[in-house]
């Protein structure tokens, strides 16, 4: 039996938790896309270092993935980021400074996201821009002024 797109999903975000580069990689189209969560959308190579930059810096970081919903192709569902920085950590591909450790703890507000899936990958990973939440909020919860830049919306 195949795996459902929630299937793939779970395995997905699981990947994502242990920092499983490979994992990740496979799961996610050629042509992938990010957006919502960073001030510009990045591709799968944007994506997967700014995952494994700060998968470096909060090593703990989960996304708790609830209120899953499969669609005919996508799965949406809710997701909350939390962890601790146990230490600093690089995010090249939003041309910020290094981040420093802090040693703080992050718990971000509960966001809305969208996958869209074809041929049994994730071509489309969208989050829903929420108050306090993405990587400005991630970052800000850190101690790291930011400056406050609009993000495309929920597509």
């Amino acid at each position: 039996m195949s795996d459902t797109q929630e299937d793939i999903i779970r395995m997905f975000m699981n990947a994502l938790e242990t920092n499983d580069q490979d994992m990740t990689d496979s799961y996610l189209s050629d042509d992938f896309t990010f957006s919502g969560w960073t001030p510009q959308p990045l591709n799968k190579k944007d994506f997967l270092a700014v995952i494994g930059g700060i998968k470096s810096g909060i090593p703990g970081l989960i996304f708790n993935l609830h209120n899953v919903d499969e669609q005919k192709e996508s799965v949406t569902g809710t997701m909350q980021i939390a962890g601790y920085q146990t230490n600093s950590f690089v995010l090249p591909p939003l041309g910020l400074p290094p981040i420093p450790q802090t040693a703080s703890s992050v718990s971000l507000p509960a966001e809305d996201v969208k996958f869209v899936l074809g041929n049994n990958q994730i071509t489309r990973m969208i989050v829903q821009p929420t108050a306090g939440g993405g990587i400005n909020g991630l970052l800000r919860q850190l101690g790291i002024d930011v400056p406050n830049k609009p993000v495309k919306g929920f597509l």
